[in-house]
């Protein structure tokens, strides 16, 4: 068994002149080029993609290699999978071949090779260079460039590895920071093999709400940290090859929402940690929550504008308001703008350092004998927050209450960073009224830039009708948010509960 450790990036084949220079720069000790077939082969039921495997067949001049790749993880760009290779005779897999120890108990190997079949095919050129590097260190650059074919379509792929062949893990990211300074290069967090059964599968990346990281009680508050980070980058990588696969905005708001998700966790964890403040990739994560402060605002005129500006029905100047409200959308960051970000070297050098700082913080934490619970540290910190926003909220003035959706927003954040300690129904039950203050805050924003217009609104008559309008639309609604907080603020917190078991 061999378990590899690689940082992959997604590369455009239009700058491979400049790949060759870097890696021309750096002490090369061989290289060479290769064509690789590639079948990967699985039940018609997908049996190896349940148990989190991977079959491959390899041919490559003249001979063939069965590769089985089991259970690993992808933090940010670093891969790290173990495998098994056999050299076989001819393209079918032989699974008896392989060791026996790698197959579930309940596993029967002969009628699963019976019922293997091709899903799809990756056949790329692949240049590599060995490259040695300090501290005794010898890694493999691969530049793969083909394609993955499937009956249900094809896709193009165009790939750099890093792979560590031995020596120090820490020269991979010194590599792969001079990588990242390539044009249009991004960490790559989804395999071949990932790519090739969503095409043959016809599945795409859709978007999904930020769920709760997966915390329990016998973590530290350091393993907590951990957790809820990787959760966080997780959730920002996926959006983002969501995005880049269908430029939706829903899909640019929840990579929005992961990077939120980090921001509060640095808020939360800063004191246990105080370290935490010093990592490489904070000023970055700053840096992109202000290049993507205009989205909320896209929100709120979308919003507007949706179903032809129904909400606007009643206004007058009905149209000339809608034309209006597109204009103002349209001088927020385009497709392009965005696109631009998400291939820019900062963007990439982010994720890199949040990975190499998980990487090593993941070390010195299980090494750590620290045993603080993370319940105790949860409790404390959910009471103290919670109460914040109520005292605030009890002191508010009506024309006050977007100035605290952000605090409502980061108490939010923090249910789903350290909920699943607790009872999920309890949860559920405690935030519902919460969750709808936050939608009531986001119509609060739709009628607060209907104000605007107002205040613009040169005839005297028409403003009149904007200001009844808004008058009316107000009033309903601190109505209603008024009911949902004092329904709110009699909810019983969930985590006192739990810990009084």
């Amino acid at each position: 068994m061999e378990t590899e450790i690689e940082i992959k990036f997604l590369f455009s084949a239009e700058f491979e002149l400049e790949l060759f220079e870097k890696i021309k720069a750096k002490c090369v000790i061989s290289s060479k080029k290769q064509l690789l077939h590639n079948v990967y082969f699985d039940t018609a039921n997908r049996m190896l993609r349940k148990m989190d495997m991977g079959l491959r067949v390899r041919s490559c001049e003249n001979r063939s290699v069965q590769t089985i790749k089991t259970a690993g993880r992808v933090i940010g760009g670093l891969h790290q999978r173990p495998e098994y290779n056999e050299p076989i005779e001819g393209l079918r897999p032989e699974l008896a071949r392989f060791n026996s120890k790698i197959w579930p108990d309940d596993c029967d190997i002969k009628s699963l090779e019976s019922e293997l079949i091709p899903i799809f095919s990756t056949d790329f050129e692949r240049q590599t260079w060995l490259v040695e590097m300090p501290d005794d260190t010898l890694i493999e650059v691969a530049y793969d460039r083909g394609y993955i074919e499937s009956n249900q379509g094809n896709v193009d792929i165009c790939e750099i590895e890093l792979e560590l062949v031995k020596g120090d893990e820490k020269q991979l990211f010194v590599l792969g920071n001079d990588i990242a300074l390539l044009p249009k290069v991004r960490l790559g967090n989804v395999s071949k093999a990932q790519r090739g059964y969503m095409v043959s599968d016809k599945t795409f990346f859709k978007v999904k709400p930020l769920g709760h990281s997966s915390l329990i009680s016998s973590m530290s508050v350091e393993q907590a940290l951990l957790t809820n980070m990787q959760h966080g980058l997780r959730h920002i990588q996926y959006h983002e090859n969501c995005y880049l696969e269908s430029f939706q905005d829903d899909a640019l708001n929840e990579l929005l929402t992961g990077i939120k998700f980090l921001h509060q966790n640095l808020k939360l964890f800063k004191q246990a940690s105080p370290s935490l403040l010093k990592a490489q990739w904070i000023e970055d994560l700053h840096w992109l929550a202000r290049s993507f402060s205009w989205l909320d605002e896209r929100i709120t005129y979308q919003s507007l504008l949706e179903n032809r500006g129904h909400y606007l029905r009643k206004l007058p100047k009905f149209k000339s308001l809608l034309k209006k409200l597109e204009a103002q959308e349209q001088n927020l960051p385009n497709q392009q703008a965005v696109l631009e970000l998400l291939t820019s070297t900062r963007y990439c050098q982010f994720i890199l350092k949040c990975t190499q700082w998980l990487i090593s913080f993941e070390k010195s934490t299980f090494s750590s004998e620290k045993t603080n619970s993370i319940n105790d540290f949860a409790c404390e910190y959910l009471t103290s927050s919670w109460r914040e926003l109520r005292v605030a909220l009890d002191s508010k003035k009506d024309n006050q209450l977007l100035s605290y959706q952000g605090l409502l927003e980061g108490n939010l954040l923090v249910g789903l960073s350290v909920g699943s300690l607790f009872s999920l129904e309890k949860s559920i039950a405690f935030h519902s009224p919460w969750l709808d203050i936050k939608q009531g805050l986001k119509e609060l924003a739709m009628i607060n830039v209907i104000a605007d217009f107002a205040d613009q609104e040169a005839e005297k008559e028409h403003q009149c009708e904007y200001l009844k309008w808004i008058k009316r639309k107000e009033d309903s609604l601190l109505h209603a948010l008024e009911q949902s907080k004092q329904q709110a603020l009699l909810k019983e917190n969930y985590w006192h509960n739990e810990i009084d078991q």
